[in-house]
């Protein structure tokens, strides 16, 4: 069975069915458990050039404050299952890669995810990190679907 599983989260209500699920099979395997949450590049336009540093740095700060919090509250849940969790944050222009690097660097077998499950134009036009993801990791990916 799995050991060392790998679970991507935004803090959203629908990669808490991911966590939950994945923490439930961690849980009866007796697996590890790593949870990651990833954020891209802050990017603004703007005319004032003086004001940009500042919004940037304000913005880097609530990305990090929030991913962090989203992080802490994951592994509370973790322990108060009795689960061995660690987490990362990582900054990435693509998600997807980001997250099949990590779960490659730290050895596990298996990334559990979340998808809302688009299907058609919806899902070519909206991208998804899950269905990249599923498409480029050689590592098995078990999906958890709303």
């Amino acid at each position: 069975m799995f050991k060392h599983i790998l679970i991507p989260t935004d803090g959203s209500p629908l990669a808490q069915i991911a966590i939950d699920s994945g923490f439930a099979l961690a849980k009866d395997a007796g697996a590890k458990v790593t949870v990651i949450t990833v954020a891209e590049p802050f990017h603004i336009v703007a005319a004032d050039a003086d004001n940009i540093a500042v919004i940037t740095e304000q913005e880097e700060t609530h990305i990090c404050d929030e991913a962090e919090q989203v992080l802490k509250d994951t592994q509370a849940r973790a322990k108060t299952l009795g689960l061995e969790c660690d987490a990362l944050f990582a900054r990435a222009t693509k998600a997807h890669e980001a997250i099949i690097e990590a779960a490659n660097q730290i050895g596990c077998d298996l990334i559990a995810m979340a998808s809302h499950g688009r299907k058609g134009v919806r899902a070519m036009v909206l991208g998804s990190v899950t269905s990249k993801v599923l498409s480029n990791s050689n590592i098995p990916v078990l999906v958890y679907r709303q």
